[in-house]
């Protein structure tokens, strides 16, 4: 037989490899300069359809900065994956997310924010979200969350205990982590709402049943896992052995514990005809909550409603706290003008305590400090994409074709002047207080927060309820600065701003995945002589 007929391993291993290096550089070439997306800028390997920018960031939990470096030096339009573009031009906001608007489905980024079947925001398909939607809504209404005031007054309560006998231990004054303890009333405020008790977290000071790894991991391995849907399995398994957390299993068991003890209590409670008792909170909605064609909810729907409550409810409220507290106390100015409004509003009978919705809403500084807030330091500075339909899309005067994802960044688009005026990077709450009605209508528009659309948060109330609340009435019977970073100080990781700059005067380590968490915000507080 002819030797020619015959190859060895080594020459079959060589030839199969530079087979697949021609293809991976035909591929190359072809997104760099056939794709769709050829002629929109951005990273090297982005336009070469080689994928992994976004996925580096959010392992590197530095997605907004770096983003923001993008757009600084590409523009409006940031091609930042194979298939995904970044926008930050403000008519964007009405292309991509307006009521009606042709483009309507979510990107396939978001299939893993679930424990089981998809929650709300796992949800693609425009219809199929606006058909579960409608049966959630009624239990996420500022209607039913003020009848329910009086238990986030109690966790606020637990709250003031907590600071109260560590400054007494501290002979005055304590160095308190803030972040950690305003995240444990947010999920204490999420447990009274949607469970029916508090979690106690706020009362014990310290993470009982190891709460926060576990949120951690849900959102964490949910947003890098969005970005290689085909590496799930070793990038959840990566991050979630890293954070000791197993994220969505954990998140799932919790949830189920807590809405079996409730499902419990109505069900004892009906069969022994105190059914006038059942506390009417989120969760009893849920429960008499149907679908469209009139069927009761399952347990399974509750579950699915009740883990998205849990493993993002108490998220976007403590970060926002955290920044708002910041963002007040860091100017002496603002945090007088805060001041004298709250002891003003006292005086003359505006507010009383425990402050309620309805009274925070009044305090209309203090609610352009929280605008500013959410403005400057959104809870999720990731995109939000969506799918370009069938036919293609027009977006800010450039057209996209179908089945190319687009989506806006808030943490990005907030800083833009266009967007926001050329002081758009200082904290100003003036700018929500002198803008005539067309301005401020045009601010609001372009506060992407909450997302915008359709698609606005649904637990947006819940979170703006909290904040009204309990921030006005912690900073009125407490005094807060930041701790210096020195050797003795608690601190173990360097100061970070939400920008990205390392900064020894910052008051936290912020990162940047699909949450922007604030690491390590030690507070010096003292009672206030009210």
């Amino acid at each position: 037989m002819s030797s020619s007929l015959l190859s060895s391993p080594r020459d079959t291993v060589l030839a199969l490899a530079g087979s697949l290096a021609a293809a991976v550089v035909a591929y190359a070439a072809w997104s760099f300069f056939l794709h769709p997306l050829a002629s929109v800028p951005g990273p090297l390997r982005a336009r070469l359809g080689l994928g992994g920018w976004s996925t580096v960031r959010a392992a590197k939990r530095d997605f907004g900065w770096k983003l923001a470096a993008l757009h600084d030096r590409y523009g409006d339009f940031v091609r930042i994956g194979r298939n995904d573009v970044s926008v930050v031009a403000p008519g964007a906001v009405q292309d991509i997310y307006k009521y009606g608007g042709p483009i309507k489905d979510k990107s396939p980024f978001y299939q893993f924010f679930k424990v089981t079947k998809p929650s709300l925001l796992a949800t693609l398909s425009h219809d199929e979200h606006a058909l579960a939607r409608r049966g959630v809504s009624p239990a996420f209404s500022m209607h039913l969350l003020v009848e329910l005031e009086e238990f986030v007054d109690a966790c606020f309560d637990d709250l003031c205990a907590q600071l109260e006998g560590q400054i007494n231990k501290g002979g005055g004054k304590a160095t308190v982590d803030m972040g950690d303890l305003l995240q444990f009333l947010a999920m204490d405020v999420v447990g009274e709402l949607a469970f029916g008790r508090s979690f106690g977290l706020t009362k014990a000071g310290f993470d009982t049943s190891a709460f926060l790894p576990m949120l951690d991991a849900y959102t964490a391995s949910s947003c890098l896992s969005g970005t290689q849907p085909w590496a799930r399995r070793v990038l959840h398994w990566w991050l979630t052995r890293r954070l000791g957390s197993s994220g969505n299993v954990a998140l799932g068991q919790k949830a189920g514990q807590a809405v079996a003890l409730r499902l419990d209590e109505l069900k004892q409670a009906q069969e022994s005809g105190d059914a006038d008792s059942i506390r009417r909170d989120i969760l009893s909605k849920l429960i008499a909550a149907k679908n469209p064609d009139g069927s009761p909810f399952s347990v399974e729907q509750v579950k699915v409603q009740a883990n998205s409550a849990l493993g993002a409810g108490s998220d976007t409220t403590s970060i926002t706290f955290r920044a708002l507290l910041a963002y007040i106390v860091a100017d002496p100015a603002v945090y007088k003008k805060v001041m004298d409004e709250l002891e003003h509003a006292f005086d003359e009978g505006i507010i009383e305590f425990p402050i309620s919705h309805a009274a925070g809403s009044k305090l209309l500084y203090f609610q352009a400090c929280l605008k500013e807030t959410l403005r400057l330091h959104p809870a999720v500075p990731w995109i939000l994409p969506r799918v370009v339909p069938k036919g293609g899309a027009v977006i800010a005067g450039r057209f996209f074709s179908e089945g190319v994802n687009v989506g806006m960044s808030p943490f990005v688009f907030h800083r833009r002047t266009k967007a926001f005026g050329p002081d758009a990077h200082k904290f100003r709450p003036e700018r929500w207080l002198e803008a005539s009605d067309d301005e401020k209508k045009a601010l609001e528009r372009n506060l992407l927060t909450f997302g915008s659309g359709n698609r606005v948060c649904v637990g947006k109330n819940v979170a703006l309820m909290e904040l009204t609340k309990l921030a006005p009435s912690l900073l009125y019977r407490f005094k807060f600065s930041f701790t210096p970073r020195s050797p003795s100080s608690p601190h173990k990781l360097p100061g970070r701003t939400v920008d990205g700059k390392v900064d020894e005067a910052a008051p936290w380590f912020c990162e940047s995945q699909w949450f922007a968490h604030q690491r390590e915000f030690f507070c010096d507080v003292e009672e206030r002589a009210v």
